[in-house]
């Protein structure tokens, strides 16, 4: 009994460990950059201003050579430059200069900073505590060796690189698992905005993880068939996608994608090991091994910043949770100026459109075109509907068990709008790239149902035999 038990609780206690000892190699992340010598960094963001690979505008919106956010990117470029002599209070919370409260014009106060110096004007100055800022070190490692627009040019192919090893790393052996595989690395090159958002030093980073996060998965899905080694891999991956994510996407893209990979994996071992019900299980464990990692990352985060820099860490950070997730349109126009739906309407309305103020921003998706975006929105939801006539046509519970796994992840982003419907909303012109989850799960779901369950049909042996064919 103790035995089994035993068994029961090992994965989760390493997964906490790993969770832990993750962490701490974030914090001596954190104080490398802190230590870095300033003058290097600051002469490469004085040398990106007069070359154009920085601009003042912190909006260029569709723009491949500086990336759609300027914005965050120039709050980063902030925040591995200014310095002082508290290294671990740097680590936790970058030194971040503002012209005013409205934290406008980050792009133009930092070229004054590195031009004048932070006392060249009266700056309102804080500690930015609210986030890991992992992206802050891969930052400053890049510009150790590149200039701005060519650590850019890295960021992004990096970026498509990591796309086409997720369909390499899931192999032909499964036809059905490598058709999905495909259409997420496929969805990802061409309608994930990777132009505009894979030289982005605050959005690629993550992107890049979270892609390689499902490349490892399946490149190791024998080693991770079992929980004593999925359940610390995920808690490990949910850590790293905290430690790089600046409220851009990652975290329900992280999800939705994860979920029904984790199903898949599970459905395409040999029978009688490939059961819907265990497949279920599986993925949850997943899923939650995966949420208990990035919970733990924040909270582990914010520990450390109220031990070193104090309780006005935790106060920003839990101000602006409950600005965030607060559904009231009302309380979003009082806090940021601006809502999403009339504060006078239910809360039910708001949430719909929440849904609706995030497909409003697919021409992001379709470098600018909004044509172009309600025909993949069409197309994406054909093949939704395709692959529900083929799943519950079959009389077989497995066809439409594997639709719903897909359909699940789906609905994370779903989830996660809601949620947070303040913070999508005010930011829905990065946020509508959470969209990939759905769009690739629904021609992923297609293309599943039209290689396994017609196979799936006949006799057990068939249908192994079919699936594990090699394509070609």
């Amino acid at each position: 009994m103790k035995a089994k038990r035993w068994q029961t609780t090992a994965p989760w206690i390493t997964a906490l460990t790993l969770v832990v000892l993750v962490n701490a190699a974030f914090l001596m992340l954190g104080v490398w950059v802190a230590t870095l010598p300033r003058e290097p960094l600051v002469q490469r963001v004085r040398e990106a201003f007069a070359s154009g690979d920085l601009i003042e505008n912190d909006w260029p919106w569709l723009e491949s050579r500086h990336g759609f956010d300027q914005y965050n990117d120039c709050s980063i470029l902030q925040m591995i430059t200014n310095r002082d002599d508290n290294i671990l209070a740097n680590a936790v919370g970058p030194l971040i200069y503002n012209k005013s409260s409205g934290e406008t014009d980050k792009c133009a106060t930092l070229r004054r900073i590195v031009n004048e110096g932070p006392n060249g004007a009266a700056y309102l100055v804080f500690r930015y505590t609210r986030y890991w800022h992992g992206y802050d070190p891969v930052a400053a490692a890049l510009l150790l060796a590149f200039d701005v627009g060519n650590a850019r040019k890295v960021l992004t192919i990096t970026l498509y690189g990591a796309l086409a090893l997720l369909g390499i790393a899931a192999g032909t052996r499964h036809r059905g698992l490598f058709a999905v595989a495909a259409s997420i690395a496929i969805t990802g090159v061409l309608f994930w905005a990777v132009p505009y958002f894979g030289p982005c030093f605050s959005h690629a980073p993550g992107d890049i993880l979270v892609i390689l996060g499902l490349a490892c998965l399946l490149l190791w899905r024998e080693r991770l068939s079992c929980l004593a080694t999925l359940v610390p891999f995920c808690a490990a991956y949910g850590a790293g996608v905290v430690y790089l994510e600046f409220l851009t996407g990652q975290l329900p893209t992280a999800m939705g994608l994860l979920f029904p990979m984790a199903y898949l994996m599970a459905r395409a071992r040999p029978e009688p090991d490939d059961q819907p019900a265990e497949a279920w299980r599986f993925a949850v464990a997943a899923l939650v091994a995966f949420v208990l990692g990035a919970v733990l990352t924040v909270a582990i985060k914010q520990i450390l910043a109220v031990a070193i820099v104090g309780p006005e860490a935790l106060n920003s950070f839990l101000e602006y949770l409950q600005r965030y997730v607060n559904p009231s349109p009302s309380a979003s126009l009082r806090h940021f100026g601006e809502t999403w739906s009339s504060p006078h309407g239910s809360i039910v309305w708001s949430s719909l459109k929440s849904i609706y103020v995030v497909l409003g921003e697919g021409y992001v998706l379709t470098y600018g075109s909004g044509p172009a975006a309600v025909l993949l929105y069409a197309a994406g939801v054909l093949a939704w509907l395709t692959a529900g006539y083929l799943a519950f046509r079959r009389p077989t519970r497995w066809a439409s068990s594997d639709l719903l796994a897909l359909a699940a992840g789906a609905g994370i982003v779903v989830v996660w709008t809601w949620s947070f419907q303040t913070h999508t909303t005010l930011h829905k012109f990065w946020m509508v790239r959470m969209l990939l989850v759905p769009l690739s799960m629904g021609w992923g779901a297609l293309a599943w149902q039209l290689i396994t369950n017609p196979i799936r049909d006949r006799t057990a042996s068939s249908w192994v035999a079919a699936t594990e064919a090699p394509l070609g």
